[in-house]
This record gives C-alpha cells, sequence and structure tokens, in this order.
C-alpha cells in the first residue's frame, strides 16, 4: 500500500520506540529485472542490519531534507534524507505466493523508499 511521509514517519518512530531489529537493503538502479550490461551508469547495492536511532520529521518543509531518518548498524549508520521520496508499506500476508511463507516467517513488515533517483531502500521489520 501507498503511504504519505506522514505515514511513513509514523512506521518510524514505532520502529525507533519499540527498538525493531530491521534488515535494510537497497540497489541502484532499482529495477525488477535484469537489463542487461550495456546502460550506462554506476550500480550497487548494500545491505545492513540495525534499528532506527534518529527520525526528523518537519511537516511545513518542502523537498528532501523535509524528514532524515537515521538507522543505527552499530559499527556504522546510514542517514536518508526522504521528503522527496514515495513509500510503499507491506505486511507479510500482502508478498508474492511464492515468498510468502518465509516472509510470514521472517518478517512483521518492509516499508520500501523510492527515491526520485531510481534508487529503492526495503527497510524489513524482523522477527525476533
Amino acid at each position: 500500500m501507498v503511504v504519505t511521509l506522514e505515514d511513513a514517519f509514523t512506521i518510524f518512530n514505532k520502529w525507533r520506540d519499540e527498538s525493531a531489529s530491521l534488515l535494510i537493503v537497497a540497489e541502484s538502479p532499482f529495477r525488477q529485472h535484469f537489463r542487461g550490461i550495456h546502460e550506462p551508469g554506476v550500480d550497487w547495492s548494500m545491505g545492513m542490519r540495525g534499528k532506527v536511532s534518529q527520525v526528523t520529521f518537519s511537516p511545513g518543509a518542502k523537498g528532501p531534507k523535509a524528514g532524515i531518518v537515521v538507522f543505527d548498524g552499530g559499527s556504522d549508520n546510514l542517514s536518508l534524507a526522504v521528503g522527496g521520496c514515495a513509500f510503499v508499506y507491506e505486511e507479510p500476508h500482502e508478498a508474492q505466493p511464492i515468498v510468502r511463507a518465509e516472509a510470514e516467517f521472517t518478517t512483521l513488515s518492509a516499508l520500501s523508499i523510492f527515491f526520485p533517483s531510481n534508487e529503492a531502500f526495503v527497510a524489513y521489520e524482523l522477527r525476533e
């Protein structure tokens, strides 16, 4: 389900308040399928386990700095300015049938963060 920036920050605050264990994965450019090796640009991907440590939301602000979330991975952190992003929230029962059983076993929810520059981050709330 597509959610607003305000809804996304409600989720980030909930995760921070509950010290939820998260798996954050990302890739650029985001793609649903392999596009081939002949397209220009830099491809990257990353993943980290962590928790939300800081949430800054400025409802009146515009642009990327309207919202910042920081994930703390222990030895590293990830800070994202997400004010201009699109968000999709999902629960495991909404996963594709082929991965639904694994999603229900390992996660409680997921929040996908889509940047205008074609990067995508997904934060999975993990079961303890």
